[in-house]
């Protein structure tokens, strides 16, 4: 079925945190997320079974300096996962360094973060703040930003420009990401197909038998083209991989799923469209 309206959008943190800024994007490309509704770690925001979880959650798929991000492709690409891709955003970083009014980059002893900020920012951090610790945090640049705006001026955080105006912080560096943009996705506990999906995303544990040409050349068929590939070993047996592909083109629902009803490791992880 096609996107329905009234969905629950998860994002970690605040309307301030990077992923937050991407799920507000995904509201503005897909009005069928009608709320935002924050979580204090990106785990929370993705238990299906939690009393208050959210339609969907917003995560980064991949980075530009760091590529595919193994925790998120982790969660759909198991032969049992519970996990589908709904939609998509491209969003920029434009991360920031954060510190106390008056704090020179020099009085810096420490720098904190979140997982996605600090790898996208740690060339520039090691490059200029030689001296200082760097440490990613287990809650977001939210919780890091207020750390900052609590201690004496030796402590730093990477956070949004807004993060900064939040917490009454300056922004001591702009951009210190080298223009590193994500891909976001909306993740779901259950499959919203689009009925002409311009992205399709397959998952599934192939080997050595060949049964991964059957997927690239059924769906070429259809009208998608192989885009990116993410693989991770299965642990299992030597050529065996967990594997998340991702495909770009106009075609059918109806025909990706014939495609691959004839390749019983395949697993349709998203049909959806693009909308940017």
């Amino acid at each position: 079925m096609a996107l329905p309206s009234g969905l629950r959008l998860g994002a970690l943190g605040g309307p301030s945190t990077f992923g937050a800024q991407a799920a507000q994007r995904l509201r503005e490309l897909y009005p069928e997320f009608a709320e935002i509704v924050y979580f204090p770690t990106a785990e929370e925001s993705m238990d299906w079974a939690a009393p208050n979880a959210p339609d969907a959650a917003c995560a980064p798929e991949q980075m530009r300096w760091t590529g595919f991000h193994p925790g998120i492709h982790g969660r759909v690409s198991p032969p049992d996962a519970d996990t589908y891709v709904i939609a998509e955003v491209t969003h920029a970083y434009h991360c920031s360094l954060l510190g106390k009014p008056g704090t020179r980059l020099g009085d810096i002893r420490e720098v904190q973060g979140h997982t996605g900020s600090i790898t996208q920012s740690e060339a520039w951090l090691r490059e200029h703040l030689p001296q200082a610790r760097i440490r990613i945090v287990d809650t977001s640049s939210h919780g890091a930003a207020q750390a900052v705006a609590a201690g004496d001026g030796s402590l730093a955080s990477v956070g949004t420009p807004e993060m900064g105006s939040q917490w009454g912080l300056e922004v001591l560096a702009a951009d210190i990401d080298g223009g590193s943009v994500a891909n976001y996705w909306a993740l779901a506990p259950r499959p919203y197909f689009s009925a002409a999906p311009t992205r399709v995303l397959v998952t599934g544990r192939f080997g050595a038998d060949g049964a991964l040409t059957d997927v690239v050349l059924g769906l070429a068929q259809a009208g998608y083209r192989l885009h990116t590939v993410s693989t991770s070993p299965s642990r299992q047996q030597l050529y065996e991989y967990d594997y998340v592909l991702r495909f770009v083109g106009a075609g059918s629902l109806v025909a990706v799923q014939a495609a691959l009803g004839r390749v019983p490791a395949a697993r349709l992880a998203g049909a959806y469209e693009a909308r940017e």
